[in-house]
């Protein structure tokens, strides 16, 4: 799938909105198990990072594996999420998929 946005402000593994990971984990809840917490660089060099990062475009993201646990999702099939569009943000008290539809 290349239809992942994931705007987490503290994951490694996250590139200007694209995921690094070639296979993410989304447990029963919605939370991202595959998030690594990011080490932060000085808040100048965030911004910059920020600032420089261009529009987002599903054209240009990588191909990636969502398996999730989410028994309750219209979009999982077999532990395989099936949606043409995904976003992962922050949430209150973790980083959850947004995409998430109970059936």
């Amino acid at each position: 799938m290349k239809g992942l946005k994931c705007t987490t402000s503290n994951c490694e593994l996250n590139n200007q909105g694209h995921c690094e990971a070639g296979i993410i984990n989304v447990a029963y809840n919605g939370v991202c198990k595959t998030k690594i917490r990011k080490r932060f660089d000085t808040i100048d060099n965030e911004y910059k990072k920020l600032e420089i990062a261009g529009e987002f475009d599903f054209e240009e993201n990588d191909d990636v594996l969502i398996q999730c646990d989410a028994t309750n999702c219209t979009y999982n099939s077999d532990h395989v999420c099936t949606s043409n569009i995904v976003n992962i943000k922050d949430c209150i008290a973790r980083t959850k998929c947004v995409t998430k539809r109970n059936k």
